[in-house]
């Protein structure tokens, strides 16, 4: 039972933090997009999440959190600042709070799957999707405060929000359905008001895929979604407070229970030792024989028996105690009998004063009920289970159409840039749009690669850079007097995150060799190896043996599209870019971080 009363306790740091998280992440947003916030307020929220914090660090570690391994805060600062200083976008901002809010979600969701109580594990599940319902409309409300704030929500737009949607309501859903009484009155006593009503009109409205329109300033919708979220942080406050009190009762009892056994317990060994002096006293054979019977019973042997040799007291004394040690034979036969599960095993209750066989009996029927309870919570969870993965195939099988589809999209936009180009005669026109196309091409080759592939969100590295370079050789016409040379670390897997960015910077990198770097030569080659670095920091190094780029091309302050493209492609994947050229060729060593 303290194991529990810790399980409940820990989830409830974890969800300190995550709310203090989502609050951060309202700010941001809202300061981002032009809302009622603050510097100052934004350093007061940012105390309050320091704080949170670093209650994890010290309490959560000691009983058991695994959440800081993972590292999901590094880089909080340097996000704070660019913030402040205006310089990342609203939509950045939302995605990087919201994987520390899924880190925490899921660290969340093992404490409750650790807890064996049948009672405590339900409150902890319905708890638990609560919150996630919450961690759904708080993306919700970021996502709908950046489009309200930039521009109208397009059809197309609202058609993204559908997955937050269907998380928000089908985890209040299981919350509404698996909530305690209490807290289901709680819920519909706080979770109202003119902000609840509004944000669940256009949760009504996302749903229907209509494009919502306020009636109201983006401003007050930021404020009414801000509050209608802290009044689910109250029902959510009240459930966990709960789930607490209940645990440290059942711990209460528990101790109290164990008390009144082991106070049984030695009340009959006191009992028997008071009768086996009384006896001794009496005919010292028959004492005898009944004493190294009590000494089996007290070491748990109940197999002994007391000869009876005469019908006076003595021996009537001798027959009692046979029986008792018949009565407690039996009793233990149907305990070994209802631990193995038979709770068909009868019972031998001797009278309304049998107490410990009174006791059994009830111990038998409320485990047979448990029994029966946990049988019929096996069969509704296999259920839920069957319905989740098939939810789970239908949405699986969505994803790659949608990669198929926008790969084709993609492709079609490369086409259209061919044929473009190829109607100008200016060989700078044609050129840009070349490089355009072969950029939305390494774009399409990632969405080919998601949709063929089992993973629905990763890439196997190796094999894009090979297909990326082989796509490169054949429309640059090279492949007869350029080689190259690929080391990837063997298996490595990136996201979508990380993959956009990497395949363009990829492309920049080798189209510029292709272009530049042999200029009146007949062979070449280039080099690209990929490493894991640190954690989730990996370090790129690219080469070619071309003629080396000039020194006024290393230090270009950015105004040509190649330069300021690679430039920016290494600091959106949070990494720092090092640039070497002379006779020998041209050298670049990137380290970034995968999201």
């Amino acid at each position: 039972m303290e194991y529990f009363y810790e399980r409940s306790l820990l989830i409830g740091l974890h969800a300190r933090v995550m709310h203090e998280v989502q609050r951060e992440c309202a700010l941001s947003v809202g300061y981002l997009s032009g809302m009622n916030v603050s510097a100052m307020k934004l350093d007061v929220q940012y105390s309050r999440t320091d704080g949170t914090l670093s209650d994890l660090a010290l309490q959560g570690a000691a009983m058991g959190s695994t959440v800081q391994e993972s590292r999901p805060f590094d880089g909080l600062h340097i996000l704070r600042q660019r913030v402040k200083d205006r310089r990342i976008e609203a939509p950045a901002v939302s995605r990087t709070y919201r994987a520390m809010d899924e880190t925490l979600l899921a660290e969340m969701n093992k404490a409750g799957k650790l807890a064996l109580d049948p009672f405590t594990k339900d409150r902890l599940y319905t708890h638990l999707r609560l919150l996630t319902a919450k961690e759904a409309m708080s993306v919700l409300r970021d996502k709908l405060t950046i489009g309200y704030a930039q521009r109208p929500i397009a059809i197309a737009e609202v058609a993204e929000l559908g997955a937050q949607v269907s998380e928000y309501k089908t985890n209040m859903l299981l919350f509404e359905r698996d909530a305690p009484p209490e807290v289901l009155r709680a819920y519909q006593e706080m979770f109202q008001g003119d902000d609840v009503n509004f944000m669940r009109s256009l949760v009504g409205t996302v749903e229907q895929r209509r494009t919502p329109d306020l009636t109201i300033a983006p401003r007050e919708w930021w404020e009414l979604s801000m509050i209608a979220l802290e009044k689910l942080r109250t029902v959510e406050l009240y459930s966990l407070d709960l789930i607490t009190q209940n645990t440290a009762a059942n711990s209460r009892d528990a101790e109290l229970r164990l008390f009144a056994v082991l106070a049984a317990l030695l009340g009959v060994v006191g009992a028997v030792t008071i009768m086996g002096i009384l006896i001794t006293r009496g005919v010292r054979g028959t004492v005898e024989q009944v004493g190294r019977a009590a000494r089996s019973m007290a070491v748990g042997d109940v197999d002994a028996d007391v000869p009876v040799t005469s019908g006076d007291e003595i021996g009537q004394m001798a027959l009692a105690f046979n029986g008792m040690v018949e009565n407690l034979r039996s009793l233990a036969d149907s305990a070994d009998a209802i631990g193995k599960g038979d709770y068909d095993k009868p019972v031998n209750v001797r009278g309304s004063q049998d107490k410990l066989g009174l006791a059994l009996a009830r111990m038998k029927e409320n485990l047979k009920a448990a029994r029966l309870r946990d049988d019929e919570q096996t069969r509704a969870l296999q259920a839920e289970r069957d319905k989740i993965e098939l939810a789970n195939e239908r949405i699986r099988v969505l994803i790659k159409e949608m990669h198929h589809r926008v790969k084709n999209n993609l492709q079609v936009v490369a086409s259209l840039l061919r044929l473009q180009g190829a109607s100008y005669t200016d060989v700078r026109l044609q050129q840009a749009f070349d490089q355009s196309q072969s950029r939305v091409t390494s774009i399409a080759l990632l969405h080919e690669k998601l949709y063929k592939g089992d993973e629905l969100a990763l890439l196997d590295v190796g094999v894009y850079i090979e297909e990326l370079i082989g796509d490169l050789v054949r429309v640059n016409d090279v492949s007869d007097r350029i080689g190259h040379h690929v080391v990837v670390d063997q298996g490595l897997t990136l996201g979508l995150g990380t993959m956009v960015p990497l395949g363009l910077l990829l492309n920049e990198l080798i189209t510029n060799s292709f272009k530049h770097a042999f200029q009146g030569r007949d062979q070449g080659a280039v080099s690209l190896s990929l490493h894991r670095a640190d954690g989730n920091q990996f370090d790129l190094t690219y080469s070619d043996d071309g003629t080396g780029i000039p020194l006024d091309k290393i230090q270009d302050s950015g105004e040509t599209l190649g330069v300021s493209l690679i430039e920016s492609l290494v600091e959106q994947l949070s990494g720092r870019m090092s640039v070497d050229g002379d006779a020998g060729g041209t050298r670049y060593h990137i380290r970034f971080t995968a999201r």
